[in-house]
C-alpha cells in the first residue's frame, strides 16, 4: 500500500483521496460523541456498530501497542514493523506535537485551559495514510515533521501534553484507528507512544515497553540532533502517564533496529500470529 489513501474511502465514496474530515467519519462516531466522551460518556455503541468496542484483535486484525521513554526507539521500531508486517503505523506523540504546533502559532498557551478547552470544541482531527504511516490532519490540515520536531515543539509539548482535556481530546480520536485501518485493508495497526499501551489500547494483542538505559536515549537524540532533556522528560512522563500493567519488557540497548523489530516478528509468531 503507497501513496495517499482515504480513511474509510470505501464507507464513504466520493470524498476527496488523501483525506477524510470528522464529518465524514459517522461509521466511527461523530464529532458529537467525540463532545459526549469529553463530557465522561464513551462510545461504545459506535464502536459496536463496526465489531470492535474494544482495541483487542477480531477477524485476525492485529494490534500491537509500543511504549518507552523519550529516545527508546520506539517510532523507528512502530514504522519498521509495520512495514513489514503490512500493518498501519501511528506516532501518538506526533498528535500532540500537532497540538502543540496549532496552538503555539494561535497564541493559546498551555496555562489558559478555558481557551484551549473552547479550540478543542472546534477541532476536527482527520487521518491521512501515506503508505503504512497515518497522520493526523487538524480541520484537513497537516503538518511537516520538521515543523512537529522542532525546537520550539520540543519545549512546549510537554506543558500541553499534561492537560486532561486534550489527553481525553486526542485518546478518543485514538482509540478509533484500529477500525480505520482495518477499514482501509491494513492487517494490523502499530501504535507507539507513552498511554497507548495502558489508555488507548490496553487490551491490545502485544504491548510492549521498549526499555533503554538513559546514557544510550541521550547519545540517541543528540545523534538525532533533537534538542531536549530525556531525564526531564522522564520525570515528566512519570507524573503525567499512566503506567501499563501486564506490558512486555524489552531491553533495546546495544541492539540494532533490525534485531528489535525482529524480536517482535517472533513474539507475534509464538501468539499465533502468522
Amino acid at each position: 500500500m503507497s501513496g495517499l489513501f482515504l480513511a474509510l474511502l470505501l464507507a464513504v465514496p466520493g470524498r476527496a483521496a488523501g483525506r477524510l474530515d470528522w464529518d465524514a467519519f459517522a461509521t466511527y462516531g461523530s464529532f458529537e460523541d467525540l463532545k459526549r466522551e469529553q463530557e465522561g460518556e464513551v462510545l461504545e455503541e459506535r464502536l459496536h456498530s463496526v465489531g470492535r468496542s474494544k482495541c483487542g484483535r477480531r477477524d485476525g486484525f492485529v494490534t500491537v501497542a509500543i511504549d518507552g521513554a523519550a529516545g527508546s526507539g520506539k517510532t523507528s521500531t512502530a514504522r519498521a514493523l509495520a512495514e513489514r508486517c503490512g500493518y498501519a503505523s501511528v506516532s501518538t506523540g506526533e498528535h500532540y506535537r500537532a497540538l502543540t504546533v496549532l496552538f503555539l502559532a494561535e497564541g493559546i498557551p498551555a496555562a489558559n485551559g478555558a481557551a484551549l478547552e473552547a479550540r478543542l470544541s472546534r477541532l476536527r482531527p482527520s487521518t491521512i495514510f501515506c503508505g503504512s504511516r497515518a497522520q493526523i490532519a487538524l480541520n484537513g490540515k497537516t503538518f511537516p515533521e520538521s515543523e512537529l520536531r522542532s525546537p520550539a515543539v520540543t519545549a512546549a509539548v510537554p506543558a500541553y501534553a499534561s492537560l486532561s482535556a486534550l489527553r481525553r481530546f486526542l485518546h478518543s480520536y485514538e482509540r478509533q484507528l484500529p477500525a480505520v485501518a482495518q477499514s482501509v485493508g491494513f492487517k494490523g495497526i502499530v501504535m507507539e507512544g507513552r498511554d497507548v499501551a495502558s489508555a488507548v489500547m490496553p487490551d491490545g494483542d502485544l504491548r510492549v515497553y521498549l526499555d533503554v538505559d538513559l546514557p544510550e536515549r541521550a547519545r540517541r537524540r543528540a545523534r538525532e540532533e533533537i534538542v531536549d532533556d530525556v531525564a526531564e522528560r522522564d520525570r515528566q512522563d512519570r507524573e503525567q502517564m499512566e503506567p501499563a500493567e501486564g506490558i512486555w519488557r524489552l531491553d533495546g540497548a546495544g541492539l540494532s533496529l533490525d534485531e528489535v523489530v525482529a524480536l517482535l516478528q517472533s513474539r507475534l509468531r509464538e501468539m499465533g500470529v502468522p
